[in-house]
């Protein structure tokens, strides 16, 4: 259709329609969303909602989606949030221990494999460099 026929008003949605982005056609654009509304959509799956119903809202509200997908991204996003909750939690605060030098890893080692059952000891490697600076003196 020529530019010319068209009136100020459909000009203006031309031009809107011609520079809208495409954000369900960008890669992982549909599983990042599905994520992002994840307690949400259990939410209202609680509440008796089906997928059906939700990938018509979504899909009203301008992105597409069907229900088969919006059901298999959902159902993919809840079992990884599932296993890395069942994961043991790393934690960022120092371990209640001392940390265990190399040359205090090495004794030790050798203290299991001659079989003494008291562990040798080993000083404090930054306390034997001190003892060390002092005693030059």
């Amino acid at each position: 259709m020529n530019q010319s026929q068209l009136s100020p008003l459909e000009k203006a949605i031309a031009k809107k329609i011609d520079t809208t982005k495409g954000k369900a056609s960008q890669p992982g654009y549909l599983r990042k969303l599905v994520a992002k509304f994840h307690l949400r959509i259990e939410a209202a799956l609680s509440r008796g909602c089906e997928y059906d119903d939700l990938a018509t809202s979504i899909t009203e509200a301008g992105v597409k989606i069907s229900a088969a997908t919006l059901k298999q991204y959902h159902t993919e996003h809840r079992r990884r949030l599932e296993k890395e909750a069942s994961q043991p939690a790393v934690s960022i605060l120092p371990s209640s221990e001392p940390p265990i030098h190399s040359e205090e890893k090495s004794a030790k080692t050798q203290t299991k494999e001659r079989g003494s059952n008291s562990p040798k000891v080993m000083p404090n490697s930054k306390q034997s460099a001190i003892d060390k600076l002092f005693t030059h003196k």
